[in-house]
């Protein structure tokens, strides 16, 4: 027993930062984030099962950018007033929505999926590559509040990246440090990565 402890004093550092490099990696690849499931309260109710299921609202008339950038972004009070100038003005909802409109306060939408800044991320290849919003954000056109359905953690995103490896036929090009094209596959750290 005294070799052991000798061997566990010696070593203590070493041991622990193996142990502190074992956990990191199992928490990356394995734990899904503690976020999913989460919907946020937005400032008013919006039902994607209404606008995106019943009336067959595509994603892109609201998420404008998608198809050429890197966000989907949140649409603007503008753009919810195309439908709601005519369109359910009695509802309190919309009311409080054409008063923020008129007065040109846009609507605070909370942000459900949100990845962390350290991670590069473009919708723009995802739409070009025929996923559709449904393979990440889940059967949005059946919820009445967006939730995380999916881990979005490195492991669910590299798993994805290796099952589809196959769709991409060329590497995809991107502008290297000194302004040079470089290849970047799939599963190289910089697909992803800054």
């Amino acid at each position: 027993m005294n070799a052991l402890s000798q061997v566990l004093s010696k070593h203590r550092v070493k041991l622990l930062l193996l142990a502190a490099f074992v956990g990191l990696v199992y928490w990356i690849w394995v734990i899904d984030p503690k976020y999913t499931g989460y919907a946020a309260d937005q400032p008013i109710p919006f039902s994607h099962k209404i606008h995106a299921g019943e009336l067959g609202v595509d994603c892109q008339f609201c998420h404008v950018s998608v198809e050429n950038g890197p966000h989907a972004t949140v649409p603007d009070t503008a753009t919810c007033m195309r439908c709601h100038e005519y369109v359910a003005g009695d509802s309190r909802n919309i009311q409080f929505l054409r008063a923020a409109y008129n007065q040109g306060e846009p609507l605070r939408w909370l942000k459900v999926h949100d990845l962390p800044d350290h991670v590069r991320f473009s919708h723009k290849p995802h739409i070009q590559q025929g996923f559709t919003c449904e393979t990440c954000h889940g059967d949005v056109a059946n919820m009445d509040k967006i939730e995380i359905v999916n881990g979005f953690n490195m492991g669910w995103c590299v798993n994805c990246h290796r099952e589809n490896a196959h769709l991409v036929q060329n590497p995809l090009p991107q502008v290297g440090a000194m302004g040079q094209n470089v290849s970047v596959h799939l599963t190289d750290c910089s697909t992803c990565h800054y």
